[in-house]
């Protein structure tokens, strides 16, 4: 029976195209949510064996998704997918249980892997000691003086190394962290899955001097002393963080001290290009954030969702095409739609233009225009 994956997402066109790749895939079957709210409803309904969720979206964010699964369902594990990013969110994302954190345009095939891994890490929870604390797992492994090598596997993939010689630790490992430091970091791990083995000489170096109920009381200490981190919080306080920083980029886009001039000849430029073209709707300059920084719109055409849906596919395109050996820079992106031809073009790696063209328009004409106007654009922003 396949395994069951649900991708929460307010995209549309990002969960067909993602439905789309994974269609014959012969391990698991996708179901799709467009938030939060959605999700959880069916969670509650159907066993899920993973979450795949965007962070921003309506109604209910993947923040507030995964706050209510670690209340109502702390078992199933999730993977974050966001093309708002920092190390921050990361960070916190993955101390909240969050398995892998992918940025947003998605590789298919690099998505297919993180699913995978997330799923053979899922199915082989079970395996090992389960049903005992850490704290009291070390002590009978002293108090039955066994000289062995016990392993630490945190619900979100972490693992950690415990040596112990004739009942004594003298030894732990945790990515960076040796010694004492470890034995604090993993005492800290909730839903932890242990397996033990024999340790045979040699034997690693013993650096744990201090008895092992020291250091129990010792991280029993830290725990209680420490103020209370909520990893979820922070990561919606950086999220808050990123979106204010965005809207404080716009508007210092749009006061006088700041570039009113400048946008100002962008938008003379634009309307200028949309003079020379046939069949011109909308015609704009947008950053790779999906915000606008300047619109030329003489048949008022609905271009609000246009600017951050094709941030993200010129992302996408660019990313594909820096995989493809011996095809050069990505020059030009076209899309034909039922009413009309999209066409985008990388004015610098930051910005680019995005010129929507009637189907009655001549599309060679529109091309040629903005192939000419390029460098004037460059020079402007």
């Amino acid at each position: 029976m396949k395994q069951q994956v649900l991708i929460v997402d307010d995209e549309p066109e990002l969960l067909l195209s993602i439905s789309s790749g994974f269609e014959k895939n012969a391990r698991f079957q996708l179901k799709t949510s467009h938030n939060g709210r959605e999700a959880l409803d069916i969670l509650s309904r159907t066993p899920i064996d993973l979450v795949v969720t965007d962070l921003r979206m309506p109604v209910m964010d993947g923040v507030e998704l995964l706050a209510a699964m670690t209340e109502s369902f702390p078992k199933v594990p999730n993977i974050v997918m966001t093309a708002f990013g920092t190390p921050v969110i990361e960070q916190q994302l993955k101390k909240a249980g969050t398995m892998e954190v992918l940025e947003k345009p998605l590789d298919i095939d690099e998505l297919e892997q993180a699913i995978n891994r997330a799923l053979d890490l899922h199915e082989h929870r079970n395996d090992g000691l389960a049903g005992i604390s850490l704290t009291n797992f070390l002590q009978i492994v002293a108090m039955e003086q066994k000289t062995a090598a016990l392993k630490v596997v945190h619900s979100n993939g972490k693992i950690g190394h415990l040596f112990f010689a004739e009942g004594k630790l003298i030894n732990a490992k945790y990515d960076n962290l040796i010694a004492e430091e470890a034995v604090f970091e993993m005492l800290t791990w909730e839903n932890v899955r242990l397996s033990m083995t024999k340790l045979f000489p040699p034997l690693p170096e013993p650096k744990i001097h201090s008895e092992l109920m020291s250091l129990l009381l010792e991280a029993a200490h830290r725990k209680d002393t420490a103020v209370e981190e909520k990893p979820l919080d922070l990561v919606k306080q950086e999220f808050i963080r990123i979106q204010q920083q965005q809207k404080n980029k716009l508007l210092q886009q749009t006061t006088p001290s700041t570039g009113e001039k400048k946008m100002a000849g962008i938008k003379d430029l634009l309307k200028e290009m949309a003079g020379e073209m046939d069949g011109v709707l909308a015609i704009q300059v947008t950053g790779m954030d999906g915000i606008t920084i300047a619109l030329h719109n003489p048949t008022g055409t609905d271009v609000e969702a246009f600017s951050a849906k094709f941030a993200m596919v010129m992302k996408l395109v660019e990313k594909s095409i820096d995989s493809l050996q011996g095809m050069g820079d990505f020059e030009e992106n076209l899309v034909q739609s039922q009413n009309a031809w999209i066409l985008t073009r990388f004015i610098t790696p930051q910005y680019y233009v995005g010129i929507a063209v009637s189907r009655d328009g001549t599309l060679g004409n529109v091309r040629l225009v903005a192939q000419r106007y390029l460098d004037q654009l460059r020079k402007s922003l």
